[in-house]
This record gives structure tokens, sequence and C-alpha cells, in this order.
């Protein structure tokens, strides 16, 4: 009787003892996220503060920025623009060419006529079309 007493008593304090750790993960545990939102807080407002100082930073440019001809920039771009133009049309053209071509094979796929004349015009080659249709 005194052994099951002792035994419910160590099953108790084990018991209680699990609970004590399962209690104090959870505390810890929420500790834990209270410390990293915190920290995300702070970190977050120490980017925007930077992001702030930085902003209201007027840089200094360390050489003269030169003097641009307007006249010769106009000029660039629309050189520029004429590139891309005459671009667009090889582009548009080869892409018909595409189309005109896809469209040719189509055709030569179709022709009947074609494919019978691509095939061989020998004896062997005629017996051997000929069997094949009499298995069909």
């Amino acid at each position: 009787m005194k052994m099951e007493t002792d035994e419910i008593s160590l099953e108790d304090k084990c018991e209680h003892l699990m609970n004590v750790v399962v209690e104090s993960r959870k505390r810890f545990g929420k500790m834990c996220i209270d410390y990293e939102q915190k920290m995300s807080l702070v970190e977050n407002k120490m980017l925007n503060l930077q992001i702030e100082t930085i902003s209201n930073y007027r840089f200094k440019s360390k050489s003269a920025i030169p003097n641009i001809n307007i006249e010769d920039m106009l000029k660039e771009v629309d050189e520029f623009k004429d590139e891309i133009m005459n671009s667009q049309k090889r582009v548009d053209n080869l892409r018909q060419n595409v189309k005109n071509t896809q469209n040719v094979v189509l055709q030569l796929k179709v022709d009947s006529v074609g494919r019978k004349l691509r095939k061989p015009l020998t004896v062997q080659a005629m017996l051997t079309d000929a069997k094949s249709k009499m298995k069909t």
C-alpha cells in the first residue's frame, strides 16, 4: 500500500512537472512572439527614419551637369524613332512572309496530285501500294 502511494505521488509529481514545462513553454513562446513583433516594429521605424532622412537630404553633384543642346537631342530622338519604325516594318514583313510560307505549306499538304507525284513510280512501289490497299 505504501508503494502505491509512492507511485501515485511520483506520477503526480511527473504530471505536475510536465504541466509546469507546458505552461513555461506557452509563456516563453508568447514572449518570443511578442519580442519578434516588437523587433519588427522597431526595425520598420528605423527603416522609415532612414528613408525619410535620405529623402530629405539634398545631394550635390560632384561635377557640373553639361549643357545639352535640345535640337541635337530632338534630332537623335527622331533618328531613333525612324530606326524603330524601320525595324517594325521589317518585323511586319517577316511576319507576312512566314504567314505566306505557312499557307503554301498547307496547300502542298492538301494537294493530292502533288502527293501522288512525289511517290516513286516503280513497279515494286505500285505492287506494295496495291497489296496494302487489298489488305484493308
